[in-house]
């Protein structure tokens, strides 16, 4: 989850430091500095080097096992994947001022991607072969203001609720809940048979930013744009229609969360979960890292959070963490395509590599491989049939959606009531976007 949050987290300096700049910069420069200004590409044994930048994770070993493989069956090209250890923002603020970003390189969605867009940084991917092949709602996160597709969507997050399929049938449950009222109903038979519903996580703010997230996207799904212009206006409200039914749903979740719920962080949740303490869990896939490292692993699923009593109104938030792009000004736009055909060919190291391992982040597109689990097979259905909604908090003003975790968590605890919470999320979006 570390790495979830600070891609969330990334942006702000980068994108400040492009309305300062002016567009235009060499190709083909090292991320680490190690190719100079003049553009030289080429590496001693005469291939062409391509560079890409990406932020130091947890994947660091996965990358340099695809590198050597790219480059083993591309003898023309020299992949350099250059893995920052500093913070990613400054280092992409750095290069931009100096007129020197990488030929490929890591971005948030939606905001960032526009902003590097509009400043002419981007090459436009419209035509890519990924465009037909990746589920048609990650596209939308890698759209710049002109409606062209400048990233390659490299990964789905996905968030719903996380369920032990033993303990749910040991309880006598053989049907998921698709309404608020079934939930309720679900959590009082689980506790009922001995058993805490839902796992806690909400001494974290950063749990209740995801939580909030899914329960209030699926009431402004058929506008997001409509609803996010309205609260960038200064104009507009989180007391938007269904609000009601989010408090409504986050009450069931603290009357079933357990008596010290505000105590407990994601290590505590995520364990509760993968040791079978806690039927249910509130969260994203990359709490199933846990899940497989228990002993005995358990069986979970998946399902979206019926927060409506609408149920058509209830899917699966699943949105885009991280997009590569193509710097425009590169010397080898040629050789960066063909770096993104293999990055986006499920055949290939790329993908087999990035989701081997129980956790990781599918790619934005159907595929298969990587560990078997039920909550892969249901993430996979619902986007197979289009009933997925995006996070609406990575498209709020920059740097919000911590605040909304924050005033989420005072709710929880008990500390305020609907209408204060509703009343200090449209004074703090104000005071973001002022």
């Amino acid at each position: 989850m570390k790495k979830v949050k600070k891609w969330a987290a990334l942006g702000l300096a980068a994108v400040m430091v492009l309305s300062m700049t002016a567009c235009g910069g060499s190709g083909g420069d090292s991320a680490d500095g190690g190719a100079d200004s003049s553009g030289e590409s080429s590496s001693a044994d005469g291939k062409t080097k391509v560079t890409m930048a990406v932020w130091n994770g947890s994947w660091g070993e996965d990358l340099q096992v695809i590198q050597e493989d790219f480059n083993a069956n591309n003898p023309d090209i020299d992949l350099d994947i250059q893995m920052q250890t500093g913070d990613y923002s400054d280092f992409l603020g750095a290069k931009v001022a100096s007129n020197d970003l990488p030929d490929i390189y890591l971005l948030t969605p939606y905001q960032q991607v526009v902003a590097f867009a509009d400043a002419g940084r981007l090459m436009d991917l419209s035509e890519e072969p990924f465009v037909d092949v990746v589920y048609p709602t990650a596209l939308d996160a890698v759209k710049g203001s002109d409606g062209k597709i400048y990233a390659f969507p490299h990964a789905n997050e996905y968030l719903g609720v996380f369920y032990n399929k033993e303990i749910f049938a040991n309880a006598g449950i053989d049907t998921l809940p698709t309404t608020r009222d079934e939930f309720a109903e679900v959590c009082a038979k689980l506790e009922a048979a001995g058993v805490q519903p839902i796992g806690a996580t909400y001494k974290e703010s950063w749990t209740l930013k995801h939580l909030f997230s899914m329960l209030l996207t699926p009431f402004v799904q058929d506008d997001i744009p409509g609803f996010l212009a309205s609260l960038n206006s200064g104009e507009g409200t989180f007391a938007v229609d269904g609000i009601d039914e989010v408090f409504a749903f986050l009450d069931i979740v603290k009357q079933y969360s357990g008596s010290n719920m505000m105590d407990q962080d994601s290590t505590s949740g995520f364990n509760a979960l993968a040791n079978g303490q806690a039927a249910m869990l509130l969260s994203g896939e990359f709490s199933l890292s846990t899940v497989a490292h228990a002993d005995p692993v358990q069986d979970i699923g998946c399902f979206a959070v019926p927060v409506s009593n609408d149920a058509s109104k209830n899917k699966l938030g699943a949105d885009v963490a991280t997009c590569y792009v193509i710097n425009a000004n590169t010397e080898h736009p040629d050789l960066c395509k063909r770096v993104l055909a293999y990055m986006s060919d499920p055949e290939q190291k790329w993908i087999t590599q990035l989701t081997m391992d129980l956790g990781d982040a599918p790619p934005a597109m159907p595929y298969t491989g990587g560990e078997p689990s039920s909550a892969m097979d249901d993430y996979t259905r619902y986007c197979d049939e289009g009933n997925t909604v995006p996070w609406v908090y990575q498209q709020y003003a920059n740097g919000f959606d911590v605040t909304s975790g924050d005033i989420l968590q005072g709710y929880m605890a008990g500390a305020k009531d609907q209408a204060t919470a509703i009343k200090e999320l449209d004074e703090s979006y104000l005071n973001f976007i002022q």
